[in-house]
C-alpha cells in the first residue's frame, strides 16, 4: 500500500510520536516553524487531515477549525479526509453505556464535554464526513500517569474509583491510520463509521478497561512508587459510565492491557 500524504494540524504529543513512528509522507501546519512545515506555495496535496488541536477561543468564540480558510482552499483542489481527534468526555458521566450510535442528553454534558461537542459541530460545518476519533486519556513514553506520580503530582487521580479510559499513543495512531485508510477505499464523502448525529465517528477506547485502583496497584507494585494511601481506599462510583466501540472489536491494538503500555513507556 502507497504511502498516505497527511498534513498535521497542530504539533503536539500525537502529531509529534506519529510522525516520528509511522511512515508516510508529512506535512506540518503550526504556529512554530516545525519541519517538514506546510507552506503556501507548496505543490502537497493531502489525502488525510489530522486535526490534534483543542478547543481554541478568542473574544469567547470558538476559532476552530484553525486554518480553515488554507484547508477549505487545499480541498477545492483536491479532496480529503478530515480526521479529528476529539475526547470520551464528549459522553455525559451518567449510569449508562455508550458506543458510537448511542444517543445522550447533551443538557446533561459537562463544561468540557459541552466545549468537545462543539469543536466537532464547528469542524463538521467545513466537513460534514470528517472522521471524529473521540480518544481515551493518551498516554505513551514522555508522558504518562507514572512520570506524575513519580513527581507527587495526583491532581490527575479521580476522587472515585473509576474506570480509567486510556490509549497507548501508539494504538491511536495505528488506528488513525486504520480508520482512515477504510474511509478513503469506501468513499471520502460517504458514512463508513456512522454514529448518533456523526457521519463517522469512532471511540479509540480498549474493550476492557479497569478502574483507577487496579492501575494505582501495579504502580505502586512494579515502580516502587510512593502514592497516599487514600486513593487506594476510594469510594465505589456514583455514576458507572460505559465506553465501548462496535467498530474496533476485532482491531489488533498492541497495548490493550495498560501493564504492557506502562512497561513499554520505560523500555
Amino acid at each position: 500500500m502507497s504511502k498516505l500524504k497527511i498534513l498535521v494540524c497542530g504539533y503536539g504529543f500525537t502529531s509529534q510520536y506519529l510522525i516520528s513512528n509511522f511512515d508516510q509522507e508529512y506535512r506540518i501546519l503550526s504556529r512554530n516553524f516545525i519541519k517538514p512545515m506546510y507552506k503556501l506555495n507548496d505543490d502537497f496535496l493531502p489525502d488525510v487531515v489530522i486535526d490534534t488541536i483543542p478547543p481554541v477561543y478568542k473574544n469567547n468564540q470558538m476559532s476552530n477549525p484553525l486554518y480553515k480558510e488554507i484547508l477549505l482552499n487545499l480541498y477545492n483542489k483536491k479532496k480529503f479526509l478530515y480526521v479529528h481527534i476529539s475526547s470520551t468526555s464528549v459522553y455525559p458521566d451518567i449510569n449508562a453505556e455508550y458506543d458510537e450510535k448511542t444517543p445522550f442528553d447533551l443538557n446533561l454534558l459537562s463544561t468540557r464535554g459541552k466545549k468537545r461537542w462543539d469543536l466537532e459541530n464547528y469542524i463538521l460545518q467545513y466537513f460534514p464526513y470528517a472522521l471524529i476519533i473521540r480518544s481515551g486519556g493518551i498516554y505513551g513514553p514522555g508522558r504518562n500517569l507514572i512520570l506524575s506520580l513519580k513527581n507527587q503530582n495526583f491532581n490527575h487521580l479521580p476522587e472515585e474509583n473509576k474506570i480509567v479510559y486510556r490509549i497507548h499513543i501508539y494504538d491511536l495512531c495505528s488506528l488513525i491510520l486504520y480508520t482512515s485508510q477504510m474511509i478513503i477505499m469506501n468513499g471520502l464523502e460517504k458514512s463508513v463509521f456512522p454514529g448518533y448525529n456523526r457521519n463517522n465517528v469512532i471511540n479509540a477506547v480498549y474493550p476492557e478497561n479497569e478502574p483507577i485502583k487496579n492501575v494505582l496497584y501495579f504502580i505502586k507494585e512494579h515502580y516502587k512508587i510512593s502514592i497516599p494511601e487514600k486513593f487506594f481506599h476510594l469510594n465505589e462510583p456514583i455514576h458507572k459510565r460505559i465506553i465501548r466501540s462496535i467498530y474496533l472489536k476485532n482491531f489488533n491494538f498492541r497495548f490493550s492491557d495498560f501493564r504492557k503500555g506502562f512497561i513499554q513507556c520505560f523500555s
